[in-house]
C-alpha cells in the first residue's frame, strides 16, 4: 500500500510496525541468496531487494516458474535475515494470503467478464 502522496516506495506493517521500504529489481544477487535458487524451476520470474528509506536491505525476492502438463508452477521466496522475528514472518504469510485471494478474484472476475 503506498499512502497518497509518497513517493518513496511501499508501506506495510513488518515486524509489528508501520514500515516504508523500497523494492527495487536485482539483477545481481549476493551468492548466500542465489543458493536458495532452485534448479527444477529453470524460469527466473523475479529477483528482487527489498531496503528501508536508508537504503538498509532487509530481504530479498525470489520468484521461478517451470512449465507443466497443464501450465505452470511457481515458487516465490522472500529470504529474510535469520534474526528476523517471528513476527515479521508471520505479517508478511497474511500479506501474501490477502494478496493471492485479491490476485485469484480479479482473475475469476475477468474470466466470467465482471471487473
Amino acid at each position: 500500500m503506498q499512502p497518497p502522496g509518497y513517493t518513496g516506495g511501499t508501506v506495510e506493517t513488518i515486524g509489528g510496525h508501520l514500515t516504508r521500504f523500497k523494492a527495487s529489481m536485482a539483477p545481481e544477487l549476493p551468492s548466500e541468496i542465489s543458493e536458495h535458487f532452485d534448479p527444477a524451476y529453470p524460469l527466473t520470474l523475479a529477483t528482487a531487494l527489498l531496503s528501508l528509506d536508508d537504503d538498509t536491505p532487509f530481504a530479498y525476492c525470489v520468484h521461478q516458474a517451470r512449465d507443466t502438463e497443464t501450465g505452470a508452477e511457481a515458487v516465490v521466496r522472500v529470504l529474510c535475515p535469520s534474526a528476523a522475528p517471528d513476527s515479521m514472518i508471520e505479517e508478511h504469510c497474511e500479506h501474501l494470503s490477502i494478496e493471492f485471494r485479491n490476485w485469484i478474484r480479479s482473475a475469476a472476475a475477468a474470466i466470467i467478464g465482471r471487473t
